[in-house]
């Protein structure tokens, strides 16, 4: 009995995932799950709200941010960030990383984190190699199109949307 119990207990720990790249990638950032509640998430006395919004582009496919109030409007997303934190991404230093909460239901659906030019090269390698092949790939930016992820990079910002919260324009 004792021997079944330890074994049971070796394969729940070995398929923990152990690597933080893991939980900054998989259906979150680091400590915070999409789907989880924004209010409590980033309510603490360390957290700002950003003025930029992410706005979804139909015809060229990807985000974009703004700081236009008339078009940022139309973002189904709040932005807010840490101002103690010092982000990396696999050990790829970022400038900042914006948590992007749903105005309507106010759940933890998008990341954009903000990167020096020199980084894209790495947070691609690392992202291909979580992610396998991007669905596209231009000169200013590479997308992966999964089934529950979307992920942009571009030459300022790599864009994590959980795709199971709706389509990336806001629409369900």
């Amino acid at each position: 009995m004792l021997k079944a119990m330890l074994l049971s207990l070796c394969l729940v720990l070995a398929a923990a995932p152990t690597s933080p790249f893991a939980a900054e990638t998989g259906h979150g950032f680091g400590k915070y799950r999409f789907g989880q509640a924004c209010q409590t998430l980033f309510s603490g006395p360390s957290f700002a709200e950003e003025k930029a919004r992410p706005v979804w582009d139909a015809k060229f496919q990807m985000f974009g941010l703004t700081h236009d109030p008339e078009i940022y409007a139309q973002s189904p997303f709040v932005l807010h960030y840490d101002r103690d934190e010092t982000p990396t991404f696999e050990g790829v230093p970022l400038g900042r990383v914006y948590y992007g909460c749903n105005k309507k239901t106010g759940l933890f659906s998008l990341v954009v984190m903000s990167h020096d030019l020199l980084a894209v090269p790495k947070l691609v390698q690392k992202a291909s190699k979580r992610f396998g092949p991007p669905t596209m790939t231009t000169m200013i930016q590479t997308i992966w199109n999964l089934p529950d992820l979307y992920v942009q990079i571009d030459q300022v910002f790599m864009i994590i949307y959980d795709s199971r919260a709706g389509k990336p324009g806001g629409a369900s």
